[in-house]
C-alpha cells in the first residue's frame, strides 16, 4: 500500500535540512512524538468535500501521514490552513535555532562568515549553491542582528542601573 502523504511548501535549503534531520527518506517519516507529529496529531482533519487532495510538485516537501490510534491517515489526510502555517513556522525556527546555536560562537572569533554557512550546509546535506547560501547567511544574520541588539540593550540597561 502506498503511503498518503501531505505536500508542504518549502524553501529549497529548508527542504534539504528537514529531510535530513529526519532521516534521509522522501517522504519524510516523522520522528514519532516529534513537534511536526504531534501538529498533525492533532490537527490533521477530514477533507473537505470541495478540496482537492495535494499534489506534488515543485517547491512541495512530502511528507508521509503517520498513523495514529484513532486516527488513520486514509480518513484524516487534510491539514487546515492554519494548521499549515503552524507546521511551516515551526520549522523554520527549529532551523534557526539550530543555525544560531551551531554558528553564535563563532562570531567572536571571526568575521568571514561564508567557510562556516558553507561547512554547516555541508554537515546538515543542503546543496552548496549561491540561493541556498545567500538564504542561509540572511537568516543567520537576522539572528545575530537580535542578538547585538539585545546585548547591547543590557549593558545599557546595566549602565543606568549603576549610576
Amino acid at each position: 500500500m502506498s503511503q498518503i502523504c501531505l505536500y508542504i511548501p518549502l524553501e529549497d535549503y529548508l527542504a534539504q535540512w528537514f529531510v535530513h534531520e529526519q532521516g534521509g527518506n522522501v517522504p519524510v517519516q516523522l520522528t514519532r512524538g516529534s513537534v511536526e507529529s504531534k501538529i498533525l496529531e492533532v490537527f490533521l482533519a477530514h477533507r473537505p468535500i470541495d478540496q482537492l487532495p495535494d499534489t506534488p510538485g515543485e517547491g512541495k516537501l512530502a511528507i508521509a501521514i503517520p498513523s495514529f490510534r484513532n486516527r488513520p491517515p486514509e480518513v484524516f489526510n487534510f491539514l487546515p490552513k492554519r494548521a499549515l502555517n503552524s507546521l511551516l513556522n515551526i520549522l523554520r525556527e527549529r532551523f534557526d535555532i539550530q543555525l544560531w546555536s551551531d554558528l553564535h560562537h563563532f562570531g567572536n572569533i571571526t568575521k568571514r562568515q561564508d567557510e562556516l554557512i558553507y561547512a554547516w550546509m555541508e554537515k546538515h546535506h543542503i546543496e552548496m549553491n549561491e540561493t541556498n547560501w545567500n538564504a542561509i547567511a540572511k537568516r543567520y544574520q537576522r539572528q545575530r542582528d537580535i542578538y547585538l541588539h539585545r546585548d547591547r540593550a543590557k549593558k545599557q540597561y546595566s549602565r543606568k542601573k549603576s549610576t
